[in-house]
């Protein structure tokens, strides 16, 4: 291009640049083209300009006049129509609320803290209260208690008389009744068969294996009670007139009752009284054994080493455990038993009746 058409080419870039700026500031307030055209030279490139030499150039140079005639521009790409080849596309580039944050998580999926159970503490609700826990007890070592001396039961279990406890008369060899005789309990026999003159109505058994283990818890009862220790030897003397208070009492020979003797149970619960007679028992006729103060037949022994011979009309208390045989005579009443190891036992006229009460162990 000649230096005579240089100004003139300046001019119009300068028009077209006022014209874009002037749009540019209209619309959107942009500076940065406003700035580019205050540049000197082409200001004063445009103040030497005398005319447009062509329609073309006279009609771009009118553009920025509010007289000149609209003239179509030609398709000319200018710098708006440009891409900004470094800038994104502003209406594709999402903006920061559209874009997740990839490094943080969504807050909506992330349990909140009191959803979350604290794996580092157990749950309250499956620790058992300390009244619900068993304490477990330390081992301590303690001194062996010394040993109680220990009488063999045998089967009979932990009352003294066993299963012997269920019957009223039991006998080794046989059992006879004369009279009108009542009895209140069971009647048995063993290893003897013979079962005479027995009320109607009486439950019995005779060799049966019901008498044959009562005849054995029998014979551990009475090994039992004259074992107990003696505390009070009464040998020689009449049962008749004494009061006695729980305890065993012993006879190294026969033991003799006439009168009456009372059994003071002191208000015990189980008040024991035994008596080891060494060969026989023998009461006068009339005589009583009276039980006061708690005192109970069941808990009344006469174990004796022979026999046992309770006098006519006599009121007789307890359980006679004789090694021989036992005769109750006319009219005699007895409450508690009569259990004869070998021998027989012998009624006529009697009233016996079971005690109406446990059979307590021995102490």
């Amino acid at each position: 291009m000649s230096e005579r058409h240089a100004p003139i080419g300046r001019a119009r870039r300068h028009l077209l640049l006022t014209s874009m700026a002037a749009l540019l500031a209209a619309g959107c307030g942009t500076r940065s083209i406003l700035g580019a055209v205050s540049d000197p030279d082409v200001l004063d490139a445009s103040m030497e300009a005398d005319a447009p030499e062509t329609s073309t150039d006279v009609a771009r140079t009118d553009l920025g006049r509010s007289d000149a005639p609209d003239v179509p521009l030609p398709d000319v790409p200018g710098v708006l129509d440009a891409p900004d080849a470094s800038r994104p596309d502003v209406p594709d580039v999402p903006t920061a609320l559209d874009v997740p944050d990839a490094s943080l998580p969504d807050v909506s999926d992330v349990p909140a803290a009191l959803d979350v159970p604290d794996a580092s503490l157990p749950d309250v609700s499956d620790v058992a209260d300390v009244a619900d826990v068993a304490l477990v007890d330390t081992p301590v070592d303690r001194p062996d208690a010394p040993d109680a001396p220990m009488i063999d039961a045998g089967p009979m279990g932990t009352g003294t008389l066993g299963s012997a406890a269920r019957f009223t008369i039991l006998a080794g060899s046989t059992v006879s009744n004369t009279g009108l005789t009542t009895i209140t309990g069971e009647v048995g026999v063993s290893p003897g068969l013979a079962l005479v003159g027995i009320p109607a109505g009486t439950v019995v058994h005779a060799g049966d294996p019901v008498a044959a283990l009562a005849q054995a818890d029998t014979t551990v009862a009475y090994n039992r009670l004259a074992g107990l220790p003696c505390g009070t030897a009464l040998t020689g003397r009449d049962l008749g007139g004494m009061t006695l208070s729980p305890g065993v009492y012993c006879f190294t020979s026969s033991a003799q009752l006439t009168g009456t003797l009372v059994l003071d149970g002191r208000g015990q619960t189980n008040p024991l009284f035994v008596f080891q007679v060494g060969s026989t028992l023998v009461t006068s006729n009339i005589s009583v054994v009276l039980l006061t103060n708690g005192a109970r037949s069941c808990g009344v022994y006469w174990q004796t080493g022979s026999s046992a011979t309770v006098g006519i009309g006599s009121n007789f208390s307890g359980n006679i455990i004789a090694l021989g045989s036992v005769t109750l005579t006319t009219g005699v009443t007895l409450q508690g038993r009569a259990l004869a190891r070998s021998g027989g036992v012998t009624m006529d006229t009697n009233s016996v009746s079971n005690a109406a009460c446990p059979d307590p162990p021995l102490p």
